[in-house]
């Protein structure tokens, strides 16, 4: 890849020529699968509890699934190090169609949060491996234009995964969401069966003989879920004493896997004095921040505004499209603009989640949609430059774990956001989700709460882009 020409003025179409291609439809489809499940999940949350019942679950299903997701893409480096880019994608893809017949088939809520944890685990196993795909085989010009070119994926699953979950949920069919992920993963399967050599991406004998950390991703899942059991609880105390042993649990394990020798995550993780640990902790931030948006977004316009669930996908759909419109639009920037639009970014979120929760507090439609708008545009501003940038600075020998942590701290971040959001909405006196009159109030607090996180990445970005550093 070194000696390869610099294709930054090829085009957009280099992406899709010779070897390249492959990789390129590969990291699509990846990404792909598990935007969809992200999203259509949120949609169709309000016919799923009423059917099956358990609201003090409400965000179980998001979370679980991002719990799975952290174990999967940070799984990446040892499977793929065991049965390559081959195995590890077929691997994946097996395991997602057995989530998937599992959600669809769930008699009940706690059948369906287990079976969102397995097709969480497949998912990050998916998109973690097409992130190194990314990290790894193309060269940094051109990584920039992948990157980009995944967002449009992501706006293509905002488009089709909110209308088919709100079609199946106007249909009272929830069920179907799930059943149409099984001919859209097979794609991924048969390319990598047939395109990728069985060695392909192997890791020497050494690495591979490290197996995967059970015990670290097992404190680190634990972690998350200690936050999602804390808000079903009506006892203060317990609530405190889980959250405190949720903190610690994260924090033993990110301090056990800096002394390990199959580290799960970067050097510098923790470190201000490094590009890579301010980047991945707004990544965190804005993981928190996002989900927690798009869990309450379908159950504030259904039950306080009283809209149908197709119109829950047009708010979704304008929120990626400010993400991808942004995406494009600084997806060429470098030095100073690049440093400038990373700046941004954040405090367009800060605008964008402000006046959603104004427009929550005094429900109007059109404010609340054009505040969706700013938001997404401030996470599109400096998504795909973070990441491009954070894998720039990976240490040399250590590329592989920190594209795959990308994903994997966000999807800390996802998990965190959804069991927090969902203590505080039962905190906040949410009920049963179906009283406009509670759930309004609620969703106010989950979403004024969230400001905090919104404005520290705003400190962080400053803080990662400043003059000094440059």
């Amino acid at each position: 890849m070194s000696a390869e020409r610099d294709p930054g003025a090829e085009g957009w179409g280099a992406l899709f020529r010779g070897a390249h291609g492959l990789y390129t439809t590969l990291v699509i489809i990846g990404v792909a699968v598990h935007a969809l499940q992200i999203l259509v999940i949120a949609i169709i949350m309000p016919t799923v509890v009423a059917d099956l019942g358990g609201a003090d679950y409400y965000t179980w299903p998001a979370m679980l699934y991002t719990i799975g997701a952290i174990v999967g893409a940070a799984s990446v480096g040892p499977v793929w190090a065991k049965v390559g880019r081959r195995g590890g994608l077929i691997l994946g893809g097996f395991i997602f169609i057995a989530g998937s017949v599992g959600c669809a088939l769930a008699p009940d809520m706690a059948t369906l949060n287990v079976a969102r944890t397995i097709q969480g685990f497949s998912g990050g196993l998916i998109n973690g491996g097409a992130m190194e795909m990314v990290s790894g085989l193309f060269t940094p010009a051109r990584r920039k234009r992948v990157l980009a070119l995944t967002q449009g994926v992501w706006m293509t699953a905002q488009l089709s995964g909110p209308i088919v979950g709100g079609a199946f949920a106007e249909i009272g069919w929830w069920r179907g969401s799930f059943w149409v992920m099984l001919p859209i993963v097979a794609p991924l399967m048969i390319l990598a069966w047939y395109r990728i050599p069985p060695a392909h991406g192997r890791a020497a004998e050494g690495r591979a003989s490290q197996g995967v950390p059970i015990l670290r991703l097992a404190m680190l899942s634990a972690g998350v879920f200690c936050i999602g059991l804390a808000g079903p609880l009506h006892d203060t105390g317990l609530r405190i004493l889980l959250i405190v042993g949720a903190i610690a649990l994260v924090g033993l394990t990110l301090r056990f896997d800096k002394a390990a020798n199959n580290r799960l995550y970067p050097s510098g993780l923790l470190s201000m004095t490094s590009p890579v640990g301010p980047a991945l902790w707004i990544f965190f931030l804005v993981g928190m921040v996002q989900t927690t948006v798009m869990l309450f977004v379908p159950l504030l316009l259904q039950v306080v505004h009283g809209v149908t669930p197709l119109y829950v996908s047009f708010v979704s759909i304008v929120i990626s499209f400010g993400w991808t419109a942004a995406t494009f639009m600084v997806s060429g920037h470098s030095g100073r603009r690049e440093d400038r639009a990373l700046a941004a970014g954040p405090i367009l979120m800060v605008f964008g989640l402000g006046g959603m929760t104004l427009a929550t507090v005094y429900p109007a439609l059109w404010p609340l949609t054009f505040a969706a708008l700013i938001l997404g545009a401030g996470v599109g501003l400096h998504h795909v430059l973070l990441v491009a940038r954070t894998m720039g600075h990976a240490v040399a020998g250590e590329e592989r774990i920190t594209a795959a942590a990308l994903p994997s701290v966000r999807a800390i971040g996802t998990a965190f956001g959804a069991a927090l959001a969902g203590m505080l909405s039962i905190m906040a006196g949410l009920g049963d989700a179906t009283d406009p009159a509670a759930v309004g109030p609620a969703i106010v607090v989950v979403y004024g709460i969230n400001l905090a996180p919104v404005l520290l990445a705003v400190a962080l970005m400053i803080w990662l882009v400043r003059p000094a550093r440059a």
